[in-house]
């Protein structure tokens, strides 16, 4: 080896201790940056050549050194995938477990003593009027508690629609942030395949880009797909959202446009199909507003209906105290949660307790044993979304415990370690400064074959 390529190699060898410490440097910087990956600086080794003032025999060379030196990302697409695999399954179970605990206290703000307790009331009073059927405050009190119940049931409907509606501003305002992130990972697409053309790569894109892509992940169940131009393809539901540099937005549309809240992809006429727990954040509130909300409001509907048109039935057949009869209780077009409620001209003296009689309480008895249907299916509704809030929260826990335990194998290989990085650091330190002591040495060598 000549000392010319003492001298070389010796130069190589600082630059890549360098770069080494630079990487270092730039990694305990950033140890708290969202989304950054631990950098690392690669060499290769350097073939011999002949030259210098010194020319061996070529089979005696033990190399020439490193170079040239690259820096890349530490990083791992397995460990990619499996997070964002999880990710939208738990951001689908997560935002499907809070809404659905939202529907259930919409029904019931007091866990179901007010919803029931009306329901049992109304028909309680009843049954006291069917032992004093004469009894002028037992029927005003029978009044009341028809008053309670329809409120009851108005107050769950109208607080259901009103859910309903937040969860639609939710989710157009879920559909904006996905559109903003897919025309951010378009440009950053651009840049990333501008610097590849330019033979270097990206690496702050590439950061930005993965961050992107987690949480799109969240929002809904994107599909990725790395091209050979460094470009990366997003699709959901088989349809592309991403793709180069152009990003296709996705479409809002409800009634009276469509017969339910949709999602279209751009040019799309069939609209997106996501699973409620496994359809990130957009398929958990597409199910709560277009299958959760209108089956319970759809169950309340057919509770309210119920009650009016047995209750009704029954009085109509009744004797008021007055003799009247073929009076309605219920007002017979309030079929509806929302528009039930009380005959606005029946007084208490029309209230028919029985088929005969001042003292027949038959009507209203019979009216009585009707209440354990209704408040049976009362339960069912609570029973029914409290169901679903049980299978949404586990399933949360269950893909919640999946990310992090994905999550933190991939930050064992990409997230940076300060204690790792200090060794390094060292590492490099000492590599540096045994170069330089090559160099010297090579001058000191210089020095002698000059003064011979």
């Amino acid at each position: 080896m000549s000392l010319q390529s003492i001298y070389s190699t010796a130069r190589r060898s600082l630059l890549s201790s360098q770069a080494g410490i630079s990487a270092t440097g730039n990694n305990i910087a950033n140890s708290e940056t969202p989304g950054y990956t631990r950098r690392s600086a690669s060499s290769q080794l350097v073939s011999p050549t002949r030259g210098g003032l010194l020319i061996p025999s070529e089979r005696l060379s033990v190399g020439a050194g490193t170079g040239p030196i690259e820096f890349g990302r530490v990083r791992s697409d397995i460990l990619d995938t499996a997070v964002r695999f999880g990710q939208a399954g738990s951001g689908g179970a997560g935002e499907s477990s809070g809404l659905l605990a939202a529907v259930e206290s919409q029904i019931a703000p007091d866990g179901g003593d007010g919803f029931l307790g009306a329901i049992a009331g109304f028909y309680d009073a009843w049954s006291d009027v069917s032992v004093q059927p004469a009894d002028l405050g037992a029927r005003d009190a029978l009044l009341v508690a028809a008053d309670g119940l329809s409120y009851a049931l108005r107050g769950a409907d109208a607080r259901l629609e009103s859910l309903g509606n937040s969860v639609q501003s939710d989710l157009q305002a879920t559909v904006g942030q996905v559109n903003a992130l897919m025309s951010e990972m378009a440009d950053l697409n651009v840049d990333i395949r501008r610097a590849g053309v330019q033979g270097a790569e990206n690496l702050d894109a590439l950061d930005r880009r993965d961050l992107i892509m987690d949480e799109l992940s969240g929002l809904a169940p994107f599909s990725y797909r790395a091209q050979a131009d460094g470009t990366v393809t997003a699709t959901i539901d088989g349809m592309i959202g991403v793709q180069g540099g152009e990003a296709r937005a996705y479409r809002f549309a409800a009634p009276p446009d469509v017969s339910q809240p949709s999602i279209f992809p751009e040019g799309a006429s069939r609209p997106l199909r996501l699973e409620a727990l496994e359809g990130g954040v957009l398929g958990a509130q597409l199910g709560v507003l277009n299958d959760t909300i209108p089956e319970t409001r759809g169950t309340l509907d057919a509770i309210a209906a119920e009650i009016v048109a047995t209750v009704n039935a029954v009085h109509s057949t009744g004797v008021d105290l007055d003799g009247g009869t073929g009076n309605d209780f219920f007002d017979p077009t309030g079929l509806t949660a929302a528009t039930i409620g009380r005959n606005a001209t029946l007084s208490s003296r029309q209230i028919a307790a029985g088929a005969g009689g001042t003292g027949d309480g038959s009507i209203a008895a019979t009216i009585t044993d009707l209440g354990d249907g209704a408040y049976t299916a009362a339960v069912d509704v609570l029973v029914d979304v409290g169901l679903r809030v049980n299978q949404a929260s586990a399933a949360a826990e269950a893909s919640a415990a999946y990310v992090d335990h994905a999550m933190a194998l991939r930050d064992g290989v990409s997230k940076v370690s300060i204690d790792e990085e200090m060794a390094n650091l060292i590492r490099f330190q000492q590599t540096y400064a045994a170069s330089a002591r090559v160099i010297q040495t090579a001058n000191q060598m210089f020095d002698t074959l000059l003064a011979m």
